[in-house]
């Protein structure tokens, strides 16, 4: 998607939207020039229906943070890895079951979506922190009174979509797509704070296009318990870092918790650069481990994190896994993060 990046800034202000039609928390951030930039941030779907939310404290172990110093200032275009992007289905940042939905707006004070945010923006802003908002930039000027009151005066200054872009039917399949999900970031001195968003009509996981594949499931399902998860077959470990050449020598270890043969017959590794590795003619027994190696020409495992997606035969996403650099250990198999 054009125009998808991560807007960097201090946290200064921000203005609610009570009784909107479809309300969002407008924020006002500025970055190291002053410039001042709007973020956008739906706290209620376009149908009324309460919006999900992420919140991770601390958001640590993902190959998404390693990167954040280093931005420039103001907006920066975002390349699709995960390294650069947020997708919250091929490199995960939280559990779907442990979302919760509040209201846009409630009748006391810390009781509704607005003020959940409202409150970690302030936290931020007190220790002196900056905020990570990963989104699509604004590519037309609307002329919003928001826009004056901000000092956005050309009303280009500012990202939107900050929340899932994937996994829409209907009128917002046309969003779809994969390494281009919004989100925002926070970091304070001492660690990072992760606020994910997302509508509860969505469904996980996706297809390679970000269409819901055929099994998946709303995130309403998924965190009112309505569908328990079904999937027995999981990335568990692997040899990031062998020892010596790594290309040829890197291992991923998958998993089965059923009690039953699991047959990988046409299953697939898909790395961060879309590097694929077929599995094989290869079942894993009961409860047990499979080892696959990495011929160096497919899939592959890199130092500085990264993502790795387990496909079934039809292109589903199984499982995937996300880990940081800091997970390389030479020599050493390494359980994914969970």
């Amino acid at each position: 998607m054009n125009g998808y990046g991560v807007l960097r800034g201090s946290p200064d202000r921000w203005v609610r939207e009570d009784g909107d039609t479809t309300p969002h928390l407008q924020i006002r951030l500025l970055d190291r020039t002053r410039q001042p930039w709007r973020i956008a941030v739906n706290v209620q779907s376009d149908t009324g229906a309460e919006v999900v939310y992420w919140l991770v404290d601390p958001l640590q172990g993902h190959p998404i943070l390693s990167g954040l110093a280093s931005l420039p200032t103001g907006f920066s275009s975002g390349a699709p890895s995960s390294g650069s992007a947020l997708d919250y289905v091929r490199a995960p940042l939280f559990d779907w079951h442990e979302g919760a939905a509040l209201p846009a707006s409630g009748s006391a004070s810390a009781d509704d979506l607005q003020d959940l945010l409202g409150l970690y923006l302030q936290h931020c802003k007190d220790a002196g922190g900056e905020v990570y908002a990963f989104g699509q930039r604004f590519d037309r000027n609307l002329h919003k009174p928001i826009d004056v009151d901000f000092g956005n005066t050309d009303g280009l200054h500012g990202v939107h979509d900050i929340h899932l872009n994937q996994g829409n039917a209907g009128p917002h399949a046309g969003d779809n797509g994969a390494m281009h999900d919004g989100g925002l970031i926070l970091a304070h001195p001492d660690r990072h704070i992760g606020l994910f968003l997302a509508f509860q009509t969505q469904r996980v996981p996706t297809d390679p296009a970000g269409a819901p594949s055929p099994l998946s499931r709303s995130i309403a399902d998924l965190i009112h318990g309505t569908t328990p998860p079904t999937d027995t077959v999981y990335l568990e470990r692997a040899l990031l870092n062998p020892l010596g050449d790594d290309v040829g020598h890197e291992v991923v270890v998958i998993g089965n918790l059923a009690n039953s043969i699991a047959s990988l017959v046409g299953w697939q590794l898909v790395d961060k650069t879309h590097r694929c590795t077929v599995i094989g003619p290869e079942t894993i027994g009961p409860g047990g481990s499979l080892l696959v190696p990495l011929d160096g020409a497919g899939a592959q495992l890199g130092n500085n994190g990264g993502n790795l997606v387990l496909l079934d035969p039809a292109g589903h996403v199984v499982d995937a896994v996300a880990y940081p650099a800091t997970d390389a250990v030479e020599g050493r198999y390494v359980r994914f993060h969970r």
